[in-house]
Order: structure tokens, then C-alpha cells, then sequence
């Protein structure tokens, strides 16, 4: 026997020990399971590597960890709880059945309460959003806590880096997570050797080699963005750290997005997340009562304080469902007028798929935007693939005309979701995602506008669109289907 054969041999049976343990030994759903087999058998070289990296078996079990994550959590939401005066919601319930429902899911979930005291800024692309970031930085006082999946070392990165170990040296607490594979950084990125100096705390989140994940591991990500500074003024969005938020990219501008700044009393919850996952990211899960409840949580100022109603969901690997993706089917069948929707990634598992085919059989105005150009070859292929069943469901679809990365929903000129969460398997079941849910009337028609603004840039496909497409297109969108469970 040669060695190529004997490679060839050992890497075949290799993917059909993989094969075993996603039909027996993992507790996957169907559909990911299926696109795992498929995988492993027919494309044995790549599919063995793909698991080793991103399956979920040979790893470590982290129910110890996540165990003690519950419970620091917990001691943190108690605590935040008693200590913010949580406005009642009564009279909004009255007045809009449906949205209370999706408030009262929300809350028994163990989600953000309901607050109302909130104001919101609505930021469409980095150009506006940036340097308002960088003027709230300068300004603080106390503390500056920041977690993004991507914080690169380029122009803007190096600007906000700058700007952080200035804010150091002044005495300013801050703290600064970034994702170790979002950020492609398995070690510490230099970008942060200069804040680290000043005395500035920058973490990893799981990295590739630790204790933390079995070696090689991928999945597991923190895809959530976070700022917030002296505990009353957040931000929450779909936009990382890096250029190309600034449609400084050639080949993805232009780069439109969504990204929200906070104040009142929801900004708590933010602070609350990032402190949960500081916990986790420092290793430092021993259960205790959470400190400096008064630096971190000092609650609105009067001119900070405002009219909407916010939820702030979080879900991730550490949670046995998805409160996001659960908010976000519940915000659609309780529609009555219409659901516009904007993702950059869209392959939905079937509980979302019915959920918009119910919707749009109904007669409800649902709309689906999607961008024309992506970051993620396979994944654009899988989600034009899932484009066609959304208009065969009745979906209308449109594809922006440039690279569209915000992740919202907004409802009936009055519930508007907008956040981290992609609709994808991965941001649904693997990622660490963060949503705010506003339950204003206001805030929603101008979103909506935006959205119907967006329109202008965007042209709406058809079914005839894909009739027109060369078979050979046609077949890659379905190829790419096969594996979205996996993305």
C-alpha cells in the first residue's frame, strides 16, 4: 500500500467516523445533520476538516462552564432589576394587544424587561455613526466598554484605538472584548498594545487554543456589538470596527447598515450583557454579587431620558432556545399590515420560512431586502436559493444595490427590531447575537421610511428572474442550499 492510498484510506474512514457521530451521537436538528452526511461523504477531504473545525463533536463539554455563566448572570440581572425603576407597561398592553404579547414572550424568557424612559439615533452608514462614537468616547467621564466580532487595525480601527488609550491615560476605565476568529487574531492583535500600556483591559473572546473550546474550534462566536460609556449611553447594531463600514471597500460599497444609540434606562441591559460576557471572556465565572452597581449602572439623567419602549434580547450557544429567533417569529405572525425585513445573510430554517408564507398568505405586505453583492460567496449563492422559495411563498423581494449588512424588522408602523442577529442557522443557534425590540409608533414609520427609502436603490426580482438565470446558476443556488444549515 502507498502512502497517498494509505492517506486517502485513513481520511475516508475518518469522515465516516464523523458520519457516525452526527447520526448517532449529536442532537442536531435534521436538516443540519443531513447537510453534515452530505458533506462528509460526497467532499470526504474538506468535509472532515470543515468538522474538526466547526461540527460540534470532539470537544470539550462546556455545561460545567455554561453552568456557572447562569448563575453570574443571574446574580447580575437580579440585581439590575431591583435597582432600575421598570416602568409599567400597562397602558401601552391596552392599547396594542399584539405587541404585548411579543413583550410578555420576550420578558418570560428572562429577557430585558420592558423599559419606556428611552430616546434612540438611527445611524444608516459608518460615514455618520463613527465619528458620533468617537465624540461620546471623548466625552466620558467613567468608564468606556466596548465588545465587537471585528475590531480591525486599520484607519478607522487605529482612530478608535487612538482615541481609547488617550482616554486610558486620562484615568477612564475602559474595557475592550473583541472575538479571537472575528477579529482573525489568534494572538493578541498589536493594534492594543499601546491601550494595554495605558492601562486599558483587552480581551479575546474564546480563543481558537484555550481551555475554553476544544482545540481548533470555530464555532461559538460572539457576533455581538456593544458600546457603552459611564453606564448611560449605549450602542447596539450591526456595525463592527473597520473600513469597510465606511464604505471604504471598492468591492462592497456602498456599505449600508443599521446601528442604534441609546439612552435611558435599556442602556442598563446593554451594560449588563457586556458584563456577563466580560465574565465569561476573563475566565472569571466563581458566582458572586455583582460590584460598583453605581459606577456601571447610575441609571438615565433627566435630559437623557425619553418616550420608547425597549427590550434588549440576548441569545447564544449558553441558551436552550432562541429568544431572538422566537421574538422575531412572534413579531411576524402578529402582524396585521406588514413585515419589512433587512439581512445580509438570509437561509432560514422551515419555522421561519412558514412564518413568512403564513404572513404573506394572509395578505400582509411582507418585503424582503437583500444585498446584490456579499462578503460570503456561499452563502449569497444559498441566499438567492432561499430568495426563490420566499417569492414562491409570496414574499416580495428586493436586492439593494450594494452591500446591505443591517439586520432589522420593523412591523405595523410599530414594532422594530434591530440588532446582530443575522437570519441564519448560525446567528439563530451558534453565535452569541444581540437584538433591541422598540415598541414605539414613531420610531417604527421612520424606519419604515427608511426602508422605503432604501427601495430606490434597490430593484425587486421576480420568479422570472430565476427562469432568465442560466441552468448552471440555477443549480449553484440549489447546491449552496444543501450546506446553509451549516452557515
Amino acid at each position: 500500500m502507498t502512502i497517498d492510498s494509505f492517506f486517502l484510506g485513513g481520511l475516508v474512514a475518518a469522515s465516516f467516523m464523523c458520519v457516525a457521530a452526527v447520526v448517532f451521537f449529536e442532537r442536531k436538528n435534521p436538516a443540519s445533520s443531513i447537510a453534515w452526511v452530505l458533506l462528509l461523504i460526497f467532499l470526504p477531504g474538506l468535509g472532515f476538516l470543515a468538522y474538526l473545525f466547526l461540527g460540534s463533536g470532539f470537544r470539550i463539554s462546556k455545561k460545567k462552564k455554561y453552568a456557572l455563566k447562569a448563575i453570574n448572570d443571574a446574580l447580575y440581572d437580579k440585581f439590575l432589576r431591583q435597582r432600575l425603576n421598570i416602568a409599567d407597561a400597562i397602558k401601552f398592553m391596552q392599547s396594542h394587544e399584539n405587541a404585548a404579547r411579543l413583550m410578555n414572550y420576550l420578558k418570560n424568557e428572562g429577557e430585558g424587561p420592558y423599559t419606556c424612559d428611552n430616546r434612540a439615533e438611527v445611524f444608516t452608514f459608518g460615514s455618520a455613526m463613527f465619528p458620533r462614537l468617537i465624540e461620546d468616547i471623548e466625552n466620558a467621564q467613567s468608564h468606556i466598554h466596548l465588545l465587537y466580532f471585528i475590531f480591525r487595525n486599520d484607519e478607522i480601527g487605529r482612530e478608535i484605538a487612538a482615541v481609547l488609550t488617550d482616554k486610558a491615560r486620562r484615568g477612564v476605565e475602559v474595557r475592550l472584548i473583541y472575538d479571537s476568529v472575528g477579529a482573525r487574531a489568534v494572538f493578541s492583535p498589536p493594534l492594543f498594545r499601546n491601550l494595554r500600556r495605558a492601562g486599558g483591559r483587552v480581551l479575546g473572546f474564546a480563543p481558537v487554543f484555550s481551555n475554553i473550546n476544544s482545540p481548533l474550534r470555530l464555532n461559538y462566536r460572539n457576533h455581538r456589538k456593544i458600546t457603552v460609556i459611564d453606564g448611560r449611553i449605549g450602542y447596539v447594531g450591526g456595525m463592527n470596527i473597520g473600513d469597510e463600514y465606511m464604505s471604504r471597500d471598492k468591492k462592497l460599497r456602498p456599505w449600508r447598515d443599521t446601528h442604534l444609540r441609546l439612552t435611558g434606562s435599556a442602556v442598563g441591559f446593554l451594560q449588563e450583557r457586556f458584563l456577563m460576557d466580560w465574565g465569561y471572556a476573563s475566565d472569571d465565572m466563581e458566582p458572586r454579587e455583582p460590584v460598583n452597581l453605581g459606577k456601571f449602572f447610575p441609571g438615565p439623567r433627566p435630559g437623557e431620558q425619553g418616550t420608547l419602549g425597549a427590550q434588549i434580547v440576548s441569545s447564544g450557544p449558553d441558551t436552550s432556545e432562541s429568544p431572538i429567533k422566537s421574538g422575531l417569529l412572534a413579531l411576524i405572525y402578529a402582524a396585521r399590515r406588514n413585515v419589512y425585513i433587512q439581512t445580509p445573510y438570509f437561509t432560514p430554517d422551515k419555522s421561519l420560512m412558514d412564518a413568512l408564507r403564513v404572513a404573506a398568505r394572509a395578505d400582509i405586505d411582507v418585503r424582503l431586502m437583500l444585498p446584490n453583492i456579499s462578503d460570503h460567496r456561499l452563502a449569497h449563492l444559498a441566499t438567492l436559493g432561499y430568495a426563490r422559495q420566499a417569492l414562491e411563498a409570496g414574499v416580495r423581494v428586493f436586492l439593494y444595490n450594494g452591500f446591505l449588512h443591517a439586520k432589522t424588522v420593523v412591523s405595523d408602523r410599530l414594532i422594530t427590531s434591530i440588532g446582530t442577529t443575522n437570519l441564519t442557522n448560525r446567528s439563530f443557534t451558534l453565535d452569541f447575537e444581540i437584538n433591541a425590540f422598540i415598541y414605539d409608533q414613531g420610531f417604527a414609520a421612520d424606519y419604515e421610511d427608511i426602508f422605503l427609502e432604501d427601495l430606490a436603490n434597490a430593484a425587486e426580482i421576480t420568479l422570472k428572474w430565476f427562469t432568465e438565470k442560466k441552468a448552471l446558476a440555477n443549480a449553484g443556488y440549489n447546491f449552496a442550499r444543501l450546506f446553509a444549515p451549516l452557515m
